[in-house]
């Protein structure tokens, strides 16, 4: 599966202390390789977006047949604003 992590997600995740990175990286791995995970959820409103959570942080990204696209990667209080401004 090809995995696509935007820009903005790179930069947010270089933000993050250097323990969490190596967490949400892993996960983000797992995601990549269709692995099943925990705490994944359907978001509302939005089409094929999801969200995994890892501790306070949150990972949202988009899933189709071939392809996963990491849209946002931050703490749980800024993240669905983040996705708001990005997706509209």
């Amino acid at each position: 599966m090809k995995l696509t992590i935007l820009g903005s997600a790179k930069k947010q995740l270089k933000k993050l202390p250097k323990f969490k990175q190596l967490i949400i990286s892993q996960k983000i791995r797992s995601l990549a390789m269709g692995e099943m995970i925990s705490n994944v959820e359907v978001l509302s409103g939005y089409k094929n977006a999801y969200r995994a959570r890892v501790g306070d942080y949150r990972i949202v990204y988009r899933k189709t047949a071939d392809e996963v696209c990491i849209l946002v990667i931050g703490h749980r209080k800024d993240v669905y604003e983040l996705l708001v401004q990005l997706l509209g």
